[in-house]
């Protein structure tokens, strides 16, 4: 009880000349004049006690009836966390004097949460009843899924990337050969622009075969301080076996400047002196920071826990250098490996954190602290997935915790697991059948989203079989594929972060780069009857 006081406190008790919400980044400040002395205990009125039941796949906002709520003051605790006042631009939700909206956006874990309202006072917390919210999985029939291509070829490569969170968000086209290159699009209005915002070489790029995505990260940063200026910064991995990642900030305005090439860790750094084999894996970048994946083993024969690890390298402030890299730390030795992409779909991002395997068996996240120190989260409850197998991850995390992860294996294994990190979740590893699936190799990293409700991953199979999707709903596992009007066929295929397809009329903007090397684009839609 202590440490929920401190917490409601941390939002709630303030100076009178301090405004709510004042230095803890937190979006709720109502700006209202609360007299404690009349704050009357909040309650929810429908429904007032017991327990309610949503669907995983919900993705319109449940809304609960509350009555004596305090503006301002009145907090929402979700599974005894407090999630603020909900007031105006809270990605959690709403509250006013008479209902509770809560976002959500499907892909949510089965199991319960707790909710509960609390209001301060000088005396302490003044508490509603709390109600628990079962989690179910649907029983509404599957939606008919299909594809629309623009007619004509938008570009020509060899791999796909995508990153970032709107207005922010990136597309690669990386085309090798003997000079390799990389051409970025943004995004615009809700799809990939025409013309790429800019173009930059790839000196000594090899990618990396095993990682099913390029070895190449690209973001949008944010403005320096008294600088409106828009910077790119890529990233890739040079040599083999992978001996350096170089980076390149690209002004796209006001002005284009191209920066120098830059290494930001090699395989001289402290980190690899006493290896007796080390690599570089595949680059990615949070802000001003970059983490990659690397194999340092002392004995080359013998593998041992500890051998892959996380490379953690630091921009300076100025951001004209890198610091020295350090290894992102366990508390035991532990592998780290099978980095990916991970999905938010309350932040619409790409890119704000990675997916990351601990000991070859368990998922987490990796993100980063204020601080800019590199964290790892995990479910509370161990569930191994692909346990020992080489692995690509790709996670979608969505509300109250949840996070559904896609894990594939060079044996052409797929598997999902649904997580839940908040409350009561029952979370459970399933292997999608193998004979539901192509007999043929999955050629890069599946691609993530969301499809009225379910959590959906796109399988590319190049021109072997087309595209095939697997959707989650917290439970099962469906896989459908995509050959309406015409069989999807995609070496390499990318989602736009986007809750377009939770709509009324789903649309979720695609790119597909064929086997010819052409570069389509278009959107996957869905329906509860047939198209």
């Amino acid at each position: 009880m202590l440490a929920l006081w401190a917490g409601l406190c941390s939002l709630g008790c303030r100076p009178e000349s301090e405004p709510m919400g004042a230095g803890t980044g937190s979006d709720t400040d109502t700006g209202s004049d609360t007299d404690f002395s009349e704050v009357p205990d909040p309650a929810f009125l429908n429904p007032a006690l017991g327990d309610f039941l949503v669907a995983s796949t919900q993705h319109v906002p449940k809304d609960i009836v509350v009555q004596k709520i305090t503006l301002g003051n009145t907090q929402l605790l979700i599974d005894g966390q407090t999630a603020g006042t909900l007031g105006p631009g809270s990605a959690l939700g709403e509250l006013t004097g008479d209902r509770l909206r809560i976002f959500l956006h499907g892909a949510l874990a089965l199991g319960t949460h707790t909710l509960q309202l609390a209001s301060l006072t000088p005396d302490g917390p003044r508490f509603s009843a709390a109600l628990t919210m079962n989690v179910g999985a649907p029983d509404d029939p599957l939606p008919q899924v299909w594809t629309e291509l623009d007619p004509e070829p938008r570009d020509v490569g060899d791999a796909l990337l995508a990153s970032g969170a709107a207005p922010d968000l990136l597309l690669g086209v990386v085309s090798g050969g003997l000079d390799p290159t990389l051409r970025l699009y943004r995004a615009d209005e809700g799809a990939w622009a025409d013309t790429p915002v800019l173009e930059t070489t790839l000196k000594g790029y090899v990618p990396e075969v095993m990682s099913l995505g390029p070895g190449i990260a690209a973001i949008v940063l944010p403005p320096a301080p008294g600088s409106d200026g828009a910077i790119v910064r890529v990233a890739y991995r040079r040599g083999m076996p992978g001996d350096a990642i170089v980076t390149r900030d690209l002004t796209i305005s006001p002005e284009p400047n191209i920066g120098p090439l830059q290494t930001a860790v090699d395989l001289s750094a402290d980190l690899f002196r006493d290896a007796e084999f080390a690599a570089l894996g595949r680059p990615f970048l949070l802000g001003d920071v970059l983490l990659t994946e690397f194999l340092a083993a002392d004995d080359a024969e013998t593998a041992h826990p500890g051998d892959r690890g996380i490379a953690h390298v630091r921009r300076s402030s100025d951001r004209s250098s890198w610091a020295a890299p350090e290894r992102v730390s366990t508390a035991k030795p532990l592998d780290l490996d099978a980095l990916g992409p991970a999905l938010s779909l309350p932040q619409l991002s790409l890119g704000a954190s990675i997916s990351v395997r601990l000991g070859q068996r368990v998922t987490g996240l990796l993100t980063l602290s204020d601080a800019g120190a590199a964290l790892i989260s995990e479910p509370g409850e161990e569930i191994d997935l692909s346990p020992g197998a080489p692995a690509v991850l790709t996670t979608i995390t969505s509300n109250l915790g949840a996070r559904t992860v896609a894990a594939v294996t060079p044996d052409r294994g797929v598997g999902l697991a649904f997580l839940g990190t908040s409350g009561k979740p029952k979370n459970t590893a399933v292997t999608v059948p193998a004979d539901k699936l192509p007999d043929a190799r999955i050629t890069a990293q599946p691609a993530a989203g969301v499809l009225l409700g379910y959590s959906a991953f796109l399988l590319p199979y190049g021109d072997a079989a087309p595209v095939h999707l697997v959707l989650g709903d917290g439970m099962r596992t469906y896989v459908l594929p995509l050959v309406d009007p015409e069989p999807l066929s995609c070496r390499a295929v990318v989602l736009m972060p986007s809750l377009g397809g939770n709509l009324d009329a789903p649309a979720v903007p695609l790119a597909c780069l064929q086997g010819s090397g052409s570069l389509r684009v278009g959107v996957l839609k869905a329906s509860l009857a047939d198209p």
